[in-house]
C-alpha cells in the first residue's frame, strides 16, 4: 500500500502539471550545428559560399582563375604583388574575398586551412579600417567584407578555442605563402564582469534555436559568442548570475606596426548587451550581436532544483528562492522584474525576453531580473520574499555608490500567481486591516503571540506599497482565484504540499482565532498553501482584494480566452475573466490564448509598447489602438 501511494504521489504532480500548462507553446531548446551549418550561421542575406562578382572580374583581368583553382597560395602572392604595384582597393577584398573561399575548399588541411582564414580575416580588417567607402551606406563591398571577416574570424575562433589559445596571448600564426606571421596579443575583455567568472567562450554559430518566435541578431562585425558563466557567479552588486549564459560578442582586429612592419592581431571580448558599434582604427561599425542563441543555451541548462520539488517541498526549496539576473546589473536601465506563476520557474520568460530584446530601444532602456519561489508557499508569504529581496537590492545600489534614478522607474510582469505576489508590493495592509476584516479587532490570541510569531505576521501582513515601482503588468492572474484550485485536483495538489513547520503553527493559531469568530470553515482553511490560496473562497483573495492598489501605479491586464480575441468573458482554461479583470486598470488587452498568455506573441507586443509607453516612447498602449478594431 505505502508503494502504491508513493507512486501516485511521483505520478500527480506531473499529471497536474499537464493540466495546468494545456496547450503551451513548446519549450525553447537548442541543438548543435553540423561544420556546414556553422558556416551558413549568419545575420545577412548575402551568401559568401561563392567568389564575389568583383573578385571575379579581377582574377580574370590578370588571368588569374586558373592559379585559384589550381595553385591558390602562388595566386594569393600575385595579388599582393600587384597591390603593392597599383594601390587598388578591389585588389584587398579580391585578397579577403579569394583567400576565404580557398580556405572553405581546403578541407584535408587543417593547418593550412586555418591560415587562409586568417588571411581572409586580416584583409577583410584592412579594407575595413582604411578603404570603406562610408558615403555609400549601400556599399556592397563593405556588406561583402564584414561577413568575409566574420566567417573568417569565427573559423579562426574555433582553431584558438581547440588549441586553449582564446584568451591567451604571446602566439604566431602563419599567413599562406612566403613566411609571414601575425603575433597575437593578449585579449581584451571589456564586458561588466571578470573574465574569471566565464566558463566557456563558443560560437553562437556552433548552435541552432528552437521554438523561439523571434530569431533576435543584430547584422555587424564580430563573432557572437555564447559566454557561459560559472555556477556560483554573481553580480557586482552581489546578486546570483544563475549559469544564465550572457551574449558576447568578439571582434579580432589586425594592426601592422609601420617601423618594425610587424603584425599583430588581438582579440576583444565585448558586452554586446550595452555596446552597439565597435571602432576599426577610426571608422565606427555596428556590432554584431546574437541574443536569441545564449538563451535558448540557458533552457538546456538543467535548474538547481525542479521547479515541481520546488513547488511541493517548500522548505527545501527555500534557498533557491530570491532575486536572479538574466544579465549583470546595470545602474542606467530601468529593472523589468518577472514573478513567475504556479508550478514554474523563471525560465518560463525566455520567448518574451528574446523577443523584447528585438526591440533596439528595450534593448538599450531596460534590463532583467527574475523572482524565483516555491508557489507552494503561502501568497503572502512569497509577497514577503519578494518585497524583502527588492528592497534590500535598493539599498545594495546605495551602499554600492550607484544611482537608484532608473532603480526607481521599476516594473513588474507577474504571470498567474506571480500577479497576485506583483499586486502586494503595490498595495498597503495592517494587522488591524487584517484583524478588522475578519471581524476580530484587537484579536487576544494575535497580541499574545510570542515575538516570533509576531515578527513573522508583521513580516507578511503589514506592508505598504514600493515606492520604486510604478508600473505593474498583470498576465493571465487569477486575482479571484480560480474554480480548479477547489476541484478534487486541486485539494489534492495542495495536499502534496510540505509547508515549512512555523508557517504551519502560524497557520493553525490564525485560523483557530477565526474559526472561533466564526470568519471560516476549518476543512477549507486548515492548509493555506499556495494552491489553496487560490481558491475562490480563500481568505487570502478575499483580503488581497479588500486591499487598496497604490494610486500612483500605472497597472495592466492581458487576460486569454482561448475561443476569441478582445471578448470580454471567457476563460483561458485554468482562469477565467471574472477572475482575471480589474476595473480600474489601466488598459486591459484580451487575446486569444490557453494560460500561457505570457508567451502569446500578441501578448508580448503588448507588454512591448507598454514598456515603449513607460519611456515616453509611446502615446498608447496597443490595447488601446486595436479595441473593436481588430
Amino acid at each position: 500500500m505505502k508503494k502504491i501511494r508513493k507512486k501516485i504521489n511521483i505520478i500527480f504532480p506531473s499529471l497536474f502539471l499537464c493540466l495546468l500548462t494545456a496547450g503551451c507553446s513548446s519549450e525553447i531548446s537548442i541543438r548543435v550545428n553540423s561544420e556546414s551549418e556553422r558556416l551558413s550561421y549568419d545575420s545577412s542575406e548575402f551568401s559568401t559560399r561563392d567568389l564575389g562578382g568583383h573578385t571575379i572580374n579581377l582574377l580574370e583581368n590578370y588571368q588569374l582563375m586558373e592559379d585559384y583553382e589550381k595553385t591558390p597560395e602562388q595566386m594569393i602572392r600575385k595579388l599582393e604583388q600587384l597591390y603593392q604595384q597599383t594601390g587598388e582597393t578591389t585588389i584587398i577584398t579580391a585578397l579577403a574575398d579569394a583567400a576565404l573561399q580557398i580556405g572553405l575548399r581546403t578541407g584535408s588541411n587543417r593547418e593550412l586551412r586555418i591560415r587562409y582564414f586568417l588571411a581572409a580575416a586580416f584583409y577583410s580588417n584592412l579594407y575595413l579600417k582604411q578603404f570603406d567607402n562610408r558615403e555609400d551606406l549601400c556599399d556592397e563591398q563593405r556588406i561583402r567584407m564584414i561577413r568575409n571577416h566574420n566567417l573568417a574570424s569565427t573559423e579562426l575562433f574555433y582553431f584558438l578555442k581547440k588549441q586553449g589559445l582564446e584568451r591567451a596571448g604571446g602566439f604566431q600564426i602563419a599567413l599562406p605563402g612566403k613566411e609571414r606571421f601575425i603575433q597575437f596579443s593578449a585579449p581584451v575583455f571589456d564586458f561588466p564582469i571578470s573574465e574569471k567568472e566565464v566558463a566557456d567562450f563558443t560560437p553562437c554559430a556552433g548552435y541552432s534555436t528552437r521554438n523561439l518566435t523571434h530569431n533576435t541578431k543584430v547584422f555587424g562585425v564580430g563573432i557572437p559568442l555564447i559566454a557561459t558563466l560559472r555556477k556560483e557567479s554573481r553580480d557586482s552588486v552581489g546578486l546570483p548570475l544563475p549559469g544564465f549564459p550572457l551574449g558576447v560578442t568578439a571582434v579580432i582586429d589586425f594592426k601592422i606596426h609601420q617601423k618594425t612592419r610587424v603584425m599583430e592581431g588581438q582579440i576583444r571580448y565585448l558586452y554586446a548587451r550595452t555596446q552597439d558599434s565597435v571602432l576599426l582604427g577610426n571608422r565606427k561599425f555596428p556590432l554584431a550581436a546574437d541574443f536569441s542563441t545564449p538563451l535558448a543555451k540557458a533552457s538546456a541548462i538543467p535548474p538547481a532544483i525542479h521547479f515541481l520539488r520546488r513547488t511541493f517541498k517548500v522548505e527545501e526549496a527555500s534557498d533557491f528562492s530570491g532575486l536572479y539576473l538574466f544579465e549583470p546589473y546595470d545602474e542606467n536601465r530601468i529593472p523589468i522584474v518577472l514573478i513567475h506563476g504556479l508550478m514554474s520557474d523563471i525560465r518560463t520568460w525566455g520567448q518574451m525576453i528574446n523577443t523584447l530584446l528585438h526591440d533596439k530601444e528595450i534593448r538599450k532602456r531596460y534590463q532583467f531580473l527574475g523572482f524565483s519561489y516555491s508557489s507552494g508557499n503561502p501568497v503572502f508569504s512569497s509577497a514577503a520574499i519578494l518585497r524583502k529581496e527588492l528592497q534590500s537590492l535598493r539599498e545594495r545600489l546605495k551602499e554600492n555608490h550607484l544611482s537608484t534614478e532608473k532603480f526607481d522607474q521599476m516594473v513588474l510582469i507577474g504571470h498567474s500567481m506571480g500577479g497576485l505576489l506583483s499586486r502586494l508590493q503595490i498595495s498597503s495592509c495592517s494587522l488591524k486591516t487584517a484583524s478588522d476584516f475578519f471581524g476580530i479587532p484587537g484579536s487576544p490570541t494575535l497580541r499574545e503571540e510570542d515575538s516570533a510569531f509576531l515578527e513573522i505576521i508583521e513580516k507578511n501582513i503589514h506592508f505598504e506599497p514600493l515606492p520604486f515601482v510604478r508600473r505593474v503588468i498583470f498576465i493571465a492572474v487569477p486575482h479571484r482565484g480560480s474554480e480548479i484550485a477547489q476541484s478534487w485536483i486541486g485539494e489534492w495538489g495542495a495536499s502534496l504540499i510540505e509547508l515549512p513547520i512555523d508557517i504551519v503553527k502560524l497557520n493553525v493559531k490564525i485560523i483557530n482565532e477565526l474559526v472561533q469568530n466564526g470568519k471560516i470553515n476549518l476543512h477549507q482553511e486548515n492548509r493555506n498553501t499556495g494552491i489553496d490560496n487560490l481558491r475562490p473562497d480563500s481568505g487570502t483573495l478575499l483580503l488581497l482584494n479588500h486591499l487598496p492598489i497604490s494610486k500612483t501605479v500605472h497597472f495592466h491586464s492581458i487576460i486569454g480566452n482561448r475561443k476569441e480575441a478582445l471578448i470580454p468573458g471567457g476563460t483561458d482554461g485554468i482562469v477565467p475573466y471574472w477572475s482575471s479583470h480589474l476595473d480600474h486598470a489601466d488598459s486591459e488587452l484580451i487575446v486569444k490564448s490557453d494560460h500561457s498568455v505570457h508567451s502569446s506573441p500578441v501578448a508580448i507586443q503588448e507588454v512591448r509598447q507598454l514598456l515603449l509607453l513607460h519611456i515616453g516612447k509611446r502615446k498608447h498602449s496597443l490595447s488601446e489602438k486595436i479595441q473593436g478594431e481588430w
